[in-house]
């Protein structure tokens, strides 16, 4: 008798496993005792290949659930085409074997449960179709893709009369059976698909196991953004500590992709913001020490295309010019705020100068009881603990007006020197040098944080909710500053004030009870630290700008670093400008659409959540131009000006007197400068820009030359 052998023998593994893990197909389960008569009509049941199925494999799985327990079976035969096959396994209710070798055609299936006397319980007689695969180890490929297009190409079947193209299920074409390409068009742009082909066999029916391919088309914009106007340039030379970054980059058709865009100093990733409007990126370096220090810029669009942009500039200063330099933007940043902030610094540093340098230099004695222990000998203890306070008292009270100066006296002091060396030698350190005091409190730029970078740090981890509750509060900040203090004081193998105050058994709380000695004894410390905050916001704040589709609307965002403001901590207005403009509190700028252009000041001011002033971190002068013909909306400029001076044309011809007339004319002047702001953003030749302001300059001339005739 011809036996039906397995294929592979991994394939009864599998049918193993399949029977084991899927419950739904367990119709039976096995019992012992004693036997119960059975149904005979369920003894056999959810044949596998059922009655009439079509298979287009040369072998195939025969199975069926069994009824019964298997205990109550003498003998199961299954036969294909009269071939009994190989003896069935049993598994969870399920019995099953293989056969293999089939050929096109129909065959007859028989499957027999007899009990232990070989008499019959039940019979099942079927047949099933097999039609083999046409597309025997056939391949689907995509090639010349685009974002619309693409080319699709085949091995042939072994029979066609035709093929039919599928993509995503859905019939997108045709051709006969001697050809094995098809060009698929008007595809979507960045779209994943899924093409599939059948043949037509003889007969006239279709396969449907045809190969498959998952491709997907490019996107629309296939140019890479554009990054240019880069500061600091390729080579450049630099004398400040912490350079602001600027570039202009932009991608005419999907856009910057922000999230996926980065600026990087030395390896480092530094936060940036950016402008739609003006297409601008900025970012503000951390402290960077002395020398040569590479720039990274790299920008994706909202397809996907991508730019980079690498360089190097140097930066040179001499040893204390950081100090200068922050003490320099931080009093600029005040001058620019509320005056009362300022005050309120320059009554802490009158403070400072009028502590006792007697009496009062138990302020120190937390941190002072623990480094005169490990003082040598020759050291005179008083005499140094005196300077010690000195200093920190001639610190505190600099001159507000004359900063730079003082610390520069400070700086380069002998005594000041000679102190900071002593106590750096009773912690073990010989040859501390400025740019170590640097690196603990501003960093080195890289990997070194220092005690600004930890603060920025821990503000990053805190919810909006908490910055805002924050701010205001003295003795919240006071918490984070301790916070990024105990987390540097603890690294003392990178820092080497950290090791020289481990080595002293200077603790972080040692130097917090001294904070809060200082704190305790200047009623001013609180405003004027809350001052210098407000201020060292102001001065690192960076605004971020989403454009409308249209233009017709900016949204406008702040963060510091890497943090952003919370919107609820910010209020914004409009300070002057065109009456078209308008702003939200929440920092919506817009401009009706009936409007081609408008210009306006608008500022930022921080919010006190303890009902206290709000304080004004930001201001810029903004024009919206909308999305619009770039070539009509200077047309509409020219229009306004040229009716604006038609109207100071007449009214120089009625005023009588010398004021009304310069009046006019300044007023004049200030639209006239307000078009040419207007015009020279607009995206057209530098001709066409340079035309309209001559025209208007032409025109102011030759009204303020009409005063000479009336």
């Amino acid at each position: 008798m011809k036996t039906f052998r397995l294929r592979m023998p991994n394939l009864l593994i599998v049918g193993l496993l399949v029977m084991l893990f899927v419950p739904q197909l367990v119709y039976a389960e096995e019992r012992a005792g004693t036997q119960e008569a059975a149904d005979p009509t369920s003894i056999i049941g959810s044949v596998s290949p059922a009655d009439g199925a079509m298979i287009t494999e040369s072998f195939t799985l025969i199975s069926f659930t069994l009824g019964i327990p298997i205990t109550d079976t003498g003998s199961i035969i299954i036969m294909v085409d009269d071939q009994q096959l190989i003896e069935p396994n049993y598994v969870h209710g399920m019995v099953f074997s293989y056969c293999s070798n089939l050929q096109n055609g129909t065959h007859s299936l028989s499957i027999r449960v007899l009990d232990h006397d070989k008499k019959l319980l039940q019979e099942y007689n079927g047949s099933f179709n097999v039609r083999l695969s046409v597309w025997e180890n056939s391949v689907l490929e995509a090639a010349n893709i685009e974002a619309d297009s693409l080319r699709l190409s085949w091995t042939p079947a072994k029979e066609s009369l035709g093929y039919r193209i599928y993509g995503n299920g859905i019939l997108i074409g045709a051709v006969n059976g001697n050809i094995t390409s098809f060009d698929a068009t008007n595809l979507r742009p960045n779209t994943a698909y899924s093409f599939k082909v059948e043949a037509k066999r003889s007969d006239g029916s279709w396969t449907t196991d045809g190969p498959t391919a998952s491709v997907s088309t490019f996107p629309q914009d296939r140019i890479n953004p554009i990054i240019e106007s880069v500061f600091p340039a390729d080579g450049d030379s630099l004398t400040t500590a912490w350079p602001r970054i600027t570039a202009k980059v932009y991608d005419e058709d999907s856009g910057i992709n922000l999230s996926m865009s980065m600026v990087g100093i030395d390896n480092r990733m530094v936060p940036f913001s950016y402008d739609e409007a003006s297409e601008t990126l900025t970012a503000i370096a951390p402290r960077l020490p002395s020398g040569t220090h590479s720039l990274l810029i790299f920008a994706t669009d909202n397809d996907g295309n991508k730019t980079q942009y690498t360089s190097s500039f140097s930066v040179k200063y001499e040893a204390g010019t950081p100090f200068l330099e922050r003490s320099n933007k931080i009093r600029a940043a005040l001058d620019t705020g509320d005056p009362a902030d300022v005050e309120d610094v320059r009554r802490l540093s009158s403070e400072f100068a009028e502590l006792d340098e007697i009496t009062d230099q138990s302020l120190i004695d937390p941190i002072w009881n623990k480094i005169k222990l490990k003082l040598p000998a020759s050291v005179d203890k008083a005499e140094l603990k005196r300077k010690l306070f000195h200093i920190i008292v001639t610190i505190g009270s600099l001159p507000y007006d004359q900063q730079e100066s003082a610390l520069k006296t400070i700086l380069s002091d002998p005594e000041f020197l000679w102190t900071l060396n002593t106590l750096a030698v009773a912690g073990g350190e010989t040859n501390l040098t400025m740019e170590d005091t640097l690196s603990f409190i501003f960093g080195d730029g890289n990997n070194l944080r220092g005690i600004e970078g930890h603060v920025l740090y821990y503000l990053s981890e805190l919810s909006p909710i908490e910055l805002f509750g924050l701010l205001g509060d003295h003795q919240k900040m006071t918490d984070v500053l301790m916070k990024a203090i105990t987390n540097q004081l603890s690294q003392t193998s990178y820092y080497k004030i950290s090791s020289i105050l481990r080595n002293l058994n200077v603790t972080a709380h040692d130097v917090q009870s001294t904070l809060l000695n200082f704190q305790q004894r200047l009623k001013h410390d609180g405003p004027a630290v809350h001052a210098l905050t407000i201020a060292y916001i102001r001065l690192m704040a960076q605004e971020s700008v989403k454009v409308s589709s249209d233009g017709h609307q900016h949204n406008y965002s702040l963060k510091v670093s890497s943090i952003d403001i919370p919107p609820q901590a910010l209020k914004w207005n409009k300070v002057s400008g065109s009456s078209h403009f308008s702003i939200t509190p929440d920092g919506v700028v817009s401009i009706p659409e009936e409007a081609y252009t408008a210009t306006a000041v608008i500022q930022a001011a921080l919010v006190n959540p303890y009902s206290g002033v709000n304080k004004v971190i930001f201001q810029k002068e903004v024009t919206i131009i909308p999305d619009k013909d770039q070539s009509v909306i200077f047309q509409s400029i020219m229009n306004a000006f040229e009716s604006k001076l038609g109207e100071a044309h007449s009214k120089l011809k009625d005023a009588t007197t010398h004021e009304e007339q310069t009046l006019l004319l300044l007023d004049l002047v200030n639209a006239g400068k307000q078009a040419i702001k207007q015009i020279k953003p607009l995206n057209l030749s530098q001709a066409v820009i340079t035309e309209g302001i001559d025209t208007i300059t032409s025109g102011i001339v030759q009204a303020a030359s009409s005063l000479l005739v009336f």
